[in-house]
């Protein structure tokens, strides 16, 4: 090939990379820059309620499948010394306004506390007195949902080889913990081994958004 038709190639080469790239910015800012925001009276409509549900389905999915910390990752977070997540402020709010750590966390004050919005985040799991049993814990409690809040859904499974995942959990495998809160131990761990095999339980998590 000659130096001009080298030079032209690498012309096309370059100018399809800086579209792409104005493309993959263009989408980035989109997202970025959509706000949702409440009427006057506190009511939203359909279109901003479709919004909402549309960003709290797409964090709980883009968490899913992030890797080593997906949505498993968060829901074994767990302090059993403490008895609630590693850094959170109570049991009965878990993060509470802070929300949780990491890359979720993140995302989640971007696309609801910064545009003030409050959400809670629960673990809704399968208790172990019937089949139609199930218990909840609080990962994170902003409040009572109002009356317009939209609910996001993810579920999860959890196996009997699965360890905890805080800075101080150990090889203990999740079969090796209890249920019981009160024999001061560091043991607990608030969902049960529901089920006969290598599943430990299946885990439902919630995002309620208002």
């Amino acid at each position: 090939m000659s130096a001009s038709g080298s030079d032209r190639g690498q012309a096309f080469t370059l100018e399809g990379t800086v579209s792409a790239l104005v493309v993959v910015i263009g989408v980035m800012f989109a997202m970025q820059s959509t706000v949702i925001t409440p009427s006057s009276s506190g009511a939203i409509d359909s279109q901003t309620r479709t919004q909402l549900q549309q960003k709290a389905n797409d964090i709980l999915v883009i968490t899913a499948n992030n890797g080593s910390r997906d949505l498993s990752y968060y829901v074994r977070y767990w302090d059993p010394t403490e008895r609630t997540f590693y850094g959170a402020i109570r049991p009965s709010i878990g993060y509470g306004v802070n929300g949780p750590p990491g890359d979720f966390g993140e995302m989640l004050t971007m696309s609801f506390t910064e545009q003030g919005r409050h959400y809670n985040l629960i673990a809704r799991y399968r208790g172990n007195e019937s089949p139609n049993d199930s218990g909840v814990q609080r990962i994170v409690y902003q409040g009572a949902p109002g009356k317009n809040a939209v609910v996001a859904t993810y579920t999860i499974t959890l196996y009997d080889d699965n360890t905890l995942t805080g800075p101080k959990s150990t090889t203990r495998e999740l079969e090796g913990y209890d249920t019981n809160a009160s024999d001061n131990d560091d043991s607990f761990y608030p969902i049960p081994d529901v089920v006969h095999g290598p599943v430990y339980n299946v885990v439902e998590v919630r995002l309620i958004v208002w």
